[in-house]
């Protein structure tokens, strides 16, 4: 057979035989019926293949058959979507079709569906932050905000708002009533946190004491210690003062080593003060033989006090004339210093920091306090010590840290405030790079994101994960503080103004509108304020400065400051300045030329200093010139009213005019006039008129006589008198 037939063949449908049986199969009733069953299937799959087409054709005719039966019917055998249908129909030909009430069943049906299935689930979860506002709250119970507010007030809240923060506890607890299970994110997980101290400190290993010291401003702190660390660090001090902590440690001729912390005694350096003495083991009170106990003295004092650390007394310049030991024992046991001299326990060293008097004794009672004290820290574990100072290096972001437990190693990842860093470098404080920083070790640390404040806890964290973590938590949770803070401080400012308001309606209803407009006038013109911007070279140095400056002013005038931060003055804070106003204080940093350029073509002044107190004067200055000027009058000249005679002064309009005789002084057409009569002052104001015989003239000298008349007043009478006066405007300081 050629090609062409075997296609043709196999085109064509081929019909199945069933298979033949033999003559004992025929015989067999169960085979034959098994065949006859066989046979009927290939039938019918012979069928399916060969009419696949006639068969769909086939199931829309039954369909269609089905159909016409119904309907000859009457409904009868219709499915059960066909009786609904024909209820509907029924519904429709007795009085048309109901939609209202066939929403509202299928609404009941998926509420009763919706309820069953919120009964096999269970409360639905839901997490809360520690603080939530109203508006969110009710996003997240899916409660329409102005519904949910009410539904509060039925709650027994009172006085809430859309714009309210509420506390995440008392949040679930409101959540619960419509049926959540809420959880509260706490958060703290993510933060870092100190170690708890060591159950037996015996067991560790000792490590260097650290020594702060305190005192007043040039009492010669700083040269005790220069003399202890063979340095010249008080030759660099602007103005002989300290300017910010410096921290080193010394070894000792004995071979032991001492962490000395040297906090400025200025009084702007509070905080800086405060910081040294909570980090610190042992105090040294610094006070010179010939100045004995200041202000700052007690300061330091109270601070050495607070943070509970032993002290020992150092009186210096005992090499200088005028040095009274004896007066400044007196002195510190009347401020409850209890020296040794006098039944105490606190010891006293006369010291001169200049030729080194007395220092191998001081050095003696400080060891054997710290044996007496017996300081001990962890080297392993993770690191944890307090940021001294920061600032910003051509280098990079740089902090000096004093680690207190641990050892700090180059590569760590350490958290501080709201920053973090992976230590890129370890400096000691000669500026070397080290390998190590154990306990009790000042180094300066490279490798921050940010620059972290001055006073803050570091703590090493296991990884960068782990850091980044920690600050995120510690940033949202200063975030949402600060909406607390700034929710609180505008609820205090509405319900103020809305007192205002009410004391101005009950002053309108009783006719007493001027007292209004008065209170309101005294507000819109009331404290002036004036901006600025701080820059300073370490993050203390700007702290200390801001807290100057904010204590300056009075109920004329106050400073208000927009930014602060470290570093040189940039393009940005200029323009800033420019834009807002505001007065740049430049504290020990070097002001480029083209910076200076650029702040007199925008009328930016920048106000650079070295020594604090320069500086305040300076600021004061600037404050001083926005104070109204101290107004005083004095007295030119004085003239008696003789007689009083009309003038035509136009048409038929006359005007009274005083004539009068010059008793004392001068008058002056450009003078302020006062008329006095029995003593009591009727008018004050400016001159109109001034004449001698009819003829207008600039001034009158004593002796002489004149026609004087005002413009706002002409009821003068015989015997009035006549004063002629100016003001003198004096320029007020603060």
């Amino acid at each position: 057979m050629d090609v062409w037939g075997k296609e043709f063949i196999k085109t064509q449908p081929r019909s199945i035989e069933p298979p033949k049986l033999s003559k004992e199969q025929e015989d067999s009733p169960k085979l034959a019926e098994t065949s006859s069953d066989e046979t009927n299937g290939f039938e019918e799959q012979g069928q399916k293949q060969s009419f696949k087409g006639q068969d769909r054709d086939r199931g829309r005719d039954k369909r269609a058959i089905r159909f016409e039966q119904e309907e000859r019917g009457g409904g009868r055998g219709r499915g059960k979507r066909s009786r609904r249908g024909s209820k509907f129909g029924d519904e429709d030909d007795e009085g048309g079709f109901d939609y209202d009430s066939y929403q509202e069943r299928r609404r009941l049906k998926a509420q009763r569906k919706a309820q069953r299935e919120a009964e096999r689930a269970g409360p639905t979860p839901i997490r809360l932050p520690e603080l939530i506002s109203i508006t969110e709250l009710a996003h997240a119970l899916k409660v329409e905000p102005n519904l949910f507010l009410t539904q509060l007030g039925e709650l027994g809240f009172e006085g809430v708002r859309l714009d309210s923060l509420m506390a995440g506890e008392t949040a679930a607890l409101v959540a619960q009533e419509y049926g959540f299970e809420p959880t509260v994110e706490a958060g703290a997980d993510l933060d870092l946190k100190p170690r708890p101290p060591p159950e037996d400190p015996s067991i560790l290993p000792q490590r260097p004491p650290v020594v702060t010291i305190m005192g007043h401003v040039d009492h010669g702190k700083t040269t005790l210690l220069d003399y202890l660390r063979k340095s010249s660090i008080a030759a660099q001090e602007h103005g002989g003062i300290t300017q910010r902590i410096g921290a080193f440690s010394v070894k000792l001729s004995t071979g032991k080593q001492i962490t000395f912390l040297d906090t400025p005694g200025h009084a702007a350096f509070l905080t800086m003060r405060q910081r040294g003495a909570y980090v610190t083991d042992i105090v040294v009170l610094v006070v010179a033989a010939d100045d004995s106990v200041k202000p700052q003295t007690i300061e330091a004092i109270k601070h050495a006090r607070a943070a509970k650390v032993p002290m020992i007394v150092a009186i210096n310049k005992i090499d200088k004339d005028g040095a009274h030991i004896d007066q400044v024992k007196h002195d510190l046991a009347r401020e409850g210093v209890e020296i040794e001299d006098f039944g105490g326990d606190i010891q006293v060293v006369c010291v001169s920091g200049k030729t080194g008097q007395g220092m191998d004794d001081l050095e003696e009672n400080i060891l054997a306090l710290s044996e007496i004290l017996d300081h001990r820290a962890e080297l392993d574990g993770p690191a944890e010590g307090w940021i001294l100072e920061s600032s910003l290096k051509p280098i990079g972001k740089a902090a000096t840290v004093l680690v207190k437990r641990g050892t700090m190693r180059p590569g760590d990842y350490i958290v501080a405030g709201l920053t973090w860093a992976k230590i890129r470098h370890l400096r000691s404080e000669a500026g070397v790079d080290i390998d190590e920083a154990p306990p009790g070790t000042p180094v300066e640390i490279l490798g921050w994101k940010d620059l972290p404040a001055a006073g803050d806890q570091v703590i090493q964290a296991p990884d960068e994960s782990r850091a980044r973590d920690a600050v995120e938590y510690r940033e949202g949770l200063r975030e949402r503080e600060k909406d607390a803070a700034a929710y609180e401080e505008i609820s205090e400012a509405r319900e103020a103004l809305q007192e205002k308001r009410a004391r101005e309606k009950a002053a309108a209803e009783v006719g007493n509108n001027a007292t209004a407009d008065e209170s309101l006038a005294e507000e819109e013109n009331g404290t002036k304020m004036v901006n600025f911007a701080v820059k300073g070279d370490l993050h203390g140095s700007v702290e200390a400065v801001c807290a100057a400056i904010q204590e300056l002013g009075n109920h004329e005038v106050q400073p208000r400051i927009l930014r602060s931060g470290t570093g040189p003055i940039h393009e940005f804070d200029v323009e800033h300045a420019a834009t807002s106003k505001s007065i740049i204080v430049n504290f020990a940093t070097t002001t480029p030329g083209y910076i200076k350029n650029m702040a007199e073509e925008q009328g930016v002044q920048i106000l650079d200093h070295n020594v604090i107190y320069h500086l305040v004067d300076d600021v004061k200055a600037k404050l001083s010139e926005h104070l109204a000027p101290e107004v005083t009058s004095r007295v030119l000249g004085e003239a008696e009213v003789l007689q009083v005679f009309p003038i035509n002064v136009k048409g038929r309009k006359y005007k009274n005019i005083a004539g009068c005789r010059v008793r004392n002084g001068l008058i002056s057409r450009n003078s302020l006039f006062r008329v006095y009569r029995g003593g009591e002052k009727i008018f004050d104001g400016k001159l109109e008129t001034l004449k001698h015989l009819k003829k207008d003239i600039a001034e009158v000298r004593k002796g002489t006589e004149c026609g004087i008349g005002f413009e706002e007043f002409q009821d003068f009478e015989v015997g009035d008198q006549i004063q002629a006066y100016e003001e003198v405007k004096t320029k007020r300081t603060l």
